[in-house]
Formats: structure tokens, C-alpha cells, sequence
């Protein structure tokens, strides 16, 4: 097992976004994209509250981590909704 890092609190602010599904096409997983292009897996008590604002955008206060696959996660303490998926900066009508 590897050394742990002292955990560090840190608030990011990005938008919400589906990452994965389980085999019965539930959402399971979601993203906090921020504005310098990290990306953190949004994990702990509160990970299921933010299924529901996907493409909201907010400031994600918790704790760094690394989930299971290794990857950079956020173990949310609190957040607060900055603005809804119509001011995102998602471009939903577009056509193909």
C-alpha cells in the first residue's frame, strides 16, 4: 500500500456531469469539470445529492483524494449551487 498524503480540504468550482451508468442504466457516477480542465470524481455521503445536478454548475468544498481506479476524486463536504443547466455553458440546441 502506498504512503497517504495528509488530506487537504479544497473548494473547486466546475460543472456537474454524468460519468457512468450501471448495468441497469442508473446513473452511478458523476464529474466535477472546472474551468482549468481538472477533472475530480465526486464521492462520499453527499455523491448521490449531486446526481441530480448534473450540468449545474458549483463550488465543491471537500476533501482530495484518489478513488479505487486512481483517479483524482473530491470527497464532498458541502457545495452550493452557482447556476442550472440553462446558464452552464452547455450548448443544448445545437443541431448536428
Amino acid at each position: 500500500m502506498s504512503k497517504q498524503a495528509k488530506s487537504k480540504t479544497i473548494t473547486v468550482t466546475g460543472i456537474v456531469v454524468p460519468n457512468d451508468w450501471d448495468r441497469g442504466g442508473r446513473l452511478s457516477e458523476v464529474v466535477l469539470c472546472a474551468a482549468d480542465e481538472s477533472e475530480f470524481v465526486l464521492a462520499g455521503d453527499k455523491q448521490r445529492e449531486l446526481f441530480g445536478l448534473c450540468h449545474h454548475r458549483l463550488s465543491v468544498t471537500g476533501t482530495e483524494a484518489s478513488d479505487d481506479r486512481g483517479r483524482r476524486a473530491l470527497v464532498v463536504d458541502g457545495y452550493a449551487v452557482l447556476g442550472n443547466e440553462a446558464d452552464c455553458g452547455y450548448e443544448s440546441g445545437f443541431q448536428i
